[in-house]
């Protein structure tokens, strides 16, 4: 049966407390964990209101930028691994099946992207056997290249290459539908990407893709998700879909209106 969760980035006004107990109430399968509600709220008590919830965790968001400090890419890398090392020891308290995993950005003049890639590559190698002993996965994602700032990996062939060069079974691919939207190639992407999808976010987009607030509810856009998400389940995917909405007027709905609907859209999406 698929598993439906919702990203409390999608219910970005209620508090950590308001994401548990509505997700649960309205019948949601799971919750996408925001780092920075949880940490708002308190590690410890969340930790208890999600063990005492039906709630599967699908993922922890928050997590690498190895490359986004132009002042010390040494430093950055530093930072980066211990700050996933901690997102890992978190994960596993709260039970999540993933990390997401973003790479930051290279803003240093003096290295060449291929250079980039090798920091990356061997800050993963690292954290990898932490979270395999932890019984956490971690799963990088490609960020589309009109949302800058976010990640050097843009398309899934890109992905799948890193994944392949860190070679350890903890890491994997977190598919985001918006990010590959205009790729030519989705349907060969999501087959080549196999087993090495750990989690899936699903959301639409009005138009062609542009930097800002412009995601929508499923089914309200112009994504071929009903295409992509037959493709997913194909290949064995038993994990999570998660909503994952960036959008000032999503953020400005009713919440509970918004769940029924993303219910309503997602079971026709699968049907």
């Amino acid at each position: 049966m698929p598993k439906l969760s919702i990203s409390e980035v999608t219910t970005y006004n209620w508090s950590f407390e308001e994401d548990v107990v509505n997700y649960a109430a309205a019948g949601i399968d799971g919750i996408g964990v925001f780092r920075d509600k949880l940490a708002n709220y308190g590690a410890k008590k969340g930790v208890e209101l999600l063990a005492n919830s039906p709630l599967g965790v699908a993922n922890l968001v928050g997590s690498g930028y190895f490359l986004s400090n132009p002042v010390s890419t040494v430093a950055q890398i530093k930072y980066g691994i211990q700050d996933t090392l901690e997102a890992i020891e978190l994960a596993a308290r709260i039970r999540a099946d993933c990390i997401l995993v973003l790479t930051g950005v290279n803003n240093t003049f003096w290295q060449t992207p291929e250079t980039a890639r090798d920091l990356v590559v061997t800050a993963m190698k690292e954290v990898a056997p932490v979270a395999k002993e932890a019984g956490v996965r971690l799963a990088l994602e490609p960020i589309h290249p009109k949302f800058p700032g976010w990640s050097i990996l843009e398309t899934v062939p890109d992905t799948l290459e890193m994944i392949d060069r860190i070679g350890h079974e903890s890491v994997g691919l977190m598919y985001d539908v918006i990010h590959v939207g205009e790729s030519g190639n989705r349907l060969a992407e999501i087959e080549a990407a196999g087993d090495r999808i750990f989690c899936v976010h699903i959301n639409d987009v009005d138009e062609i893709v542009t930097p800002g607030n412009d995601r929508t509810i499923m089914g309200r856009g112009i994504l071929p998700l009903k295409e992509l998400l037959s493709a997913i389940k194909a290949t064995g995917y038993d994990g999570y879909y998660d909503v994952e909405i960036i959008s000032a007027e999503v953020w400005a709905m009713d919440y509970n209106e918004l769940l029924n609907e993303c219910k309503s859209s997602f079971a026709e999406l699968m049907s």
